[in-house]
């Protein structure tokens, strides 16, 4: 090929390389892949941050609340008292520590509220490549304080298939929970009086020492109880005498025996609530209906009269005391009268369902706990039950279950988030 014709050649030949073109695309489709990771990661930080600030603002406008009322803190202290708060809980969060634009705490006496509003950001790493370097997290909450007394009853799943790391998880998510509403230094809960009562469950109740009270009085050769001599009171908190009374395994010869965990009326002594759940284990069917009945029966002023002094519930309706139920379970209810059978499931969830809507009607707040749940039947009872959407908990492993019992504590703690 002369000289000449080479050249003539060589437009062509660039003509068709598209090296140069792939490798333009490729960084071009990079950058934008980039972009797009860079904003995803941001976005998960970004909430995973705001949730953070979230928990720090509720804490901090709590404790600037309850200095005000209980130390009759003045206006410089409270403000301290939300500073201190907040910051414990950022730092405790493992946050990488936000830049505060502003933070202001504003009091309101005669209404008995703290309300702290601050506008935060923090630093992106990868959303630089979008143009975002940093992410705006403002925050507001309001604490109102509320000196009532707290009765919170709660119903255990000590089942069969609660045994090994569940029923593990259980008594430290409940232990918690007890150290959380009920406090080592009890000078903190002011004038209030928090109790707590357990109402494990398996295929029948195991009543212990007021079996005898709550039968009718029979002599039943053990302390397990089953449902109402008669269903129309099951749904109910009547007190059980004559057709309201409990069965017992005279009258269900071929029922399940109950589990060891005997009920505990409520109590403010931690050692005793410590003890006794740790004291659980588990075996048998899942009669959740009952374990709700119980729940209710603890916190139950009808059933005053059988439950010891110290343990006596507050009347319905009186406004300084707030009755709480917290239902947990790990399974599909589907046993009634001690025996376990698929025909049982719907009678089972159906009453437990309308024991929680009696219960509900009578001011009783309903938390909802799932703990591994499968069964379409038992979420949806769980969800019915509870008093509102995010009082229900589905909890997927142990650490789930854990963070679920300390939301419902604090939420029921002694103060509560306005807004």
């Amino acid at each position: 090929m002369s000289k000449a014709s080479f050249i003539e050649a060589r437009p062509q030949e660039f003509g068709r390389d598209a090296r140069g073109a792939i490798a333009i695309i490729f960084a071009l489709t990079l950058t934008v892949v980039l972009m797009i990771t860079g904003l995803a990661i941001e976005t998960v930080r970004g909430l995973r941050a705001g949730n953070a600030l979230s928990m720090a603002v509720d804490a901090a406008v709590l404790a600037g609340a309850k200095g005000m009322r209980l130390a009759n803190m003045n206006d410089a202290e409270i403000v301290e008292a939300v500073t201190k708060m907040f910051d414990s809980n950022v730092e405790k969060s493992g946050l990488n520590a936000p830049t505060i634009k502003s933070f202001n705490v504003i009091i309101n006496r005669p209404a008995g509220s703290v309300t702290l509003d601050i506008d935060a950001e923090i630093g992106t790493v990868l959303g630089g490549l979008a143009g975002v370097d940093k992410l705006s997290l403002p925050r507001r909450a309001v604490a109102v304080f509320e000196e009532n007394d707290v009765e919170v009853a709660v119903q255990l799943d000590v089942t069969g298939s609660m045994g090994g790391s569940k029923i593990a998880d259980l008594k430290v998510a409940t232990k918690e929970l007890v150290d959380i509403l009920i406090p080592d230094d009890k000078t903190l809960l002011g004038g209030q009086k928090v109790r707590i009562g357990f109402a494990p469950f398996a295929a029948g109740v195991n009543a212990g020492r007021y079996a005898s009270l709550i039968n009718g009085g029979v002599s039943a050769p053990n302390s397990c109880v089953y449902e109402r001599q008669s269903l129309a009171f099951q749904d109910s908190d009547a007190y059980p005498s004559g057709s309201a009374a409990l069965k017992t395994k005279l009258s269900l010869p071929y029922a399940s025996n109950c589990p060891n965990a005997e009920i505990l009326p409520m109590t403010d002594d931690k050692s005793l609530l410590k003890s006794t759940v740790d004291g659980y284990w588990t075996g048998g069917s899942t009669a959740g209906h009952l374990g709700t009945a119980f729940a209710w029966y603890l916190l139950s002023p009808d059933w005053a009269s059988i439950w010891p002094n110290a343990s006596k519930p507050a009347a319905y309706g009186e406004k300084k005391t707030t009755k709480v139920a917290i239902l947990m379970t790990d399974g599909e209810y589907n046993t009634v009268g001690g025996v376990n059978s698929g025909s049982n499931v719907a009678l089972s969830a159906d009453v437990s369902r309308e024991t929680c809507a009696e219960m509900k009607a009578k001011g009783v707040i309903v938390y909802t706990v799932g703990f591994k749940l499968t069964a379409a039947t038992a979420i949806d009872t769980l969800e019915q039950c509870a008093s509102d959407a995010n009082k229900f908990y589905e909890a997927k492993d142990g650490d789930a279950l854990k963070a679920a019992f300390k939301a419902i504590a604090q939420d029921i703690a002694t103060l509560r988030i306005a807004e």
